[in-house]
């Protein structure tokens, strides 16, 4: 029987126009793909067993959601690995802003002495083709999105290659099924997460079971807890230790996407500018929006209205602006004030005072429950009040939560070793002794 006869026989008339059979047809292909690609990853594996040399690619989009430096660099200092990072268009934002941040990813890289290639020649409008000229082992997601990145880099196009993912955020929303369960995730190899509580969902919402996941703890924070001496300086004021270092990290929700509904900045924005002003003796702001905040708001704002409200940020003389890696203002400033996803947990790991803003939609109704243990840590702004106490507090040093909080950062957060080295290690384990998966 044709798929079509069969739609229209197990299918009432009535419920035709919401179960169109191209729907049912890429469904019943995803859930094809997912029963099938454990054959295919134990076939790779046996061919990777005595290869000298594992050629890893990394598919990196934007910047600023790379958190991987030091697992490049133990890879780059390993014999078994040959590292290499291929920057890929991001292709729902249209083609001026795919070019400036293939361009923005890929100097970045350059400047850091790292392999990189673009995936994409502007000059001659070509993509690099990855299996017949990179040939991986190995491919390395750092988004898990369709329609993001470019179909052609899409997982569904090298199920015959092994794919890791590692969350480039903590995974802190209560979104989990695009968390743990869309097509990339149950296709993986490896999914490496922070926490046992990640791992729990990820065994209850995936349709994998989460059987190709492991627990190694979160890269993103290795250079907050490992002595790392921070070599950026965001400040504007570097010498001025009088002035208390505040970081304000808006989300870029200004209107909700699915159950994610963080952000206040729409609220807040000029209240904090006014802070900036009237507090400009006692302390810094840097201004840490979420990388696509200022594209949501050209679409609000307009580009004239929103280049002048962060420039106003730039200009004025006890505040600035960071939109690229954070690890380093995390690690110089004294507190932040913030309605992130990730920055829930990640800020934590630096046991400084912090701050979470909240609007009209309840916490738990966006974040799960660990993410709620970590909100329990913050202190909490209903209003502009609040976050002027706040401001006053951090000013003379004011923390009543530090010790609930170092408690929980001890006893709940910090991984088990290296996250890196244990990414590391378990893909040579896994080869070495032909570990499929590890649950």
């Amino acid at each position: 029987m044709k798929f079509i006869d069969l739609y229209r026989t197990v299918v009432p008339e009535r419920f035709r126009t919401l179960l169109h059979p191209k729907v049912i047809c890429e469904q019943l292909k995803e859930e094809h793909y997912i029963k099938t690609i454990s054959k295919k990853q134990k076939k790779t594996l046996a061919n990777l067993e005595n290869k000298d040399k594992i050629c890893w690619v990394f598919f990196v989009l934007l910047d600023p959601v790379w958190k991987y430096d030091e697992l490049y660099r133990l890879m780059l200092k390993h014999t078994r690995f040959e590292p290499i990072i291929l920057v890929c268009p991001i292709i729902n934002q249209g083609e001026e802003y795919m070019e400036i941040e293939m361009n923005n990813a890929y100097k970045t890289y350059l400047d850091k002495g790292y392999y990189v290639l673009k995936s994409y020649d502007q000059q001659t409008n070509r993509y690099i083709d990855v299996k017949k000229e990179l040939r991986p082992d190995i491919i390395f997601y750092t988004s898990p999105y369709y329609g993001l990145i470019d179909k052609r880099y899409y997982i569904s196009n090298y199920r015959d290659i092994l794919s890791i993912y590692v969350p480039y955020s903590f995974n802190n929303s209560c979104a989990f099924d695009q968390n743990y369960n869309l097509l990339l995730y149950n296709l993986l190899w490896r999914h490496y997460l922070p926490t046992k509580r990640h791992l729990e969902y990820s065994k209850q919402y995936a349709r994998n079971k989460g059987i190709n996941s492991f627990v190694t703890g979160y890269p993103g924070i290795e250079t907050l807890i490992d002595n790392h001496k921070p070599s950026n300086n965001d400040w504007k004021i570097k010498s001025d230790k009088k002035k208390k270092k505040i970081i304000w990290a808006p989300h870029h929700t200004i209107e909700p996407v699915g159950v994610v509904f963080f952000s206040c900045f729409l609220r807040y924005c000029d209240f904090m500018l006014n802070m900036a002003k009237n507090y400009q003796n006692e302390i810094q702001i840097v201004f840490k929006p979420h990388p696509i905040l200022k594209s949501k708001l050209y679409k609000r704002w307009g580009k004239e209205k929103t280049d002048d409200y962060y420039s106003e940020w730039e200009t004025m003389p006890n505040t600035s602006i960071n939109e690229g890696g954070y690890e380093d203002l995390f690690l110089t400033s004294d507190a932040m004030i913030h309605d992130s996803g990730s920055f829930v947990a990640e800020y934590l790991y630096v046991n400084r005072t912090v701050m979470r803003t909240l609007n009209e939609v309840d916490e738990a109704e966006k974040m799960n429950d660990l993410a709620m243990e970590c909100i329990s840590n913050h202190y909490l702004a209903r209003n502009e009040q609040d976050i002027e106490q706040f401001i006053q507090n951090v000013i003379n040093d004011v923390d009543p939560m530090r010790e609930q909080r170092t408690k929980f950062i001890n006893d709940v957060l910090m991984p088990k070793g290296s996250p890196s080295q244990n990414i590391i290690d378990d893909i040579l384990d896994s080869i070495d002794n032909q570990i499929l998966y590890r649950n």
